[in-house]
């Protein structure tokens, strides 16, 4: 029975598929879940390479979006890690072990 509860807690991948020419990751840690929505630039005009959207879903009308770019995925994700710190929700995750989950399914 332990091992479920410390199971809950875990920061795991519960969802991955195709969005909008990319990939959205669905992470859950503690009860709380983020969508990780990773595309490519698509325009010139785009400020890197590479788009990383985090966005909170406790309800629709309180989520909270946050984007980083960079010239790699993994800059990408660690721009919208820094991004988060205005959202409570974003903030409780720990976003060195969500760059961990991702790169074990090579996303980052």
């Amino acid at each position: 029975m332990a091992m479920d509860e410390k199971d809950k807690d875990t920061l795991k991948i519960t969802n991955q598929f195709r969005a909008k020419g990319g990939m959205a990751y669905d992470l859950k840690c503690k009860g709380t879940r983020i969508t990780l929505l990773v595309t490519p630039r698509t325009t010139p005009d785009d400020e890197g390479d590479w788009r990383v959207e985090a966005r909170s879903n406790t309800t629709p009308d309180d989520s909270i979006v946050v984007t980083g770019w960079g010239p790699t995925r993994m800059e990408a994700l660690r721009a919208a890690g820094r991004s988060s710190t205005a959202s409570s929700n974003l903030m409780m995750f720990d976003w060195d072990a969500v760059a961990a989950v991702l790169s074990s399914v090579r996303a980052v």
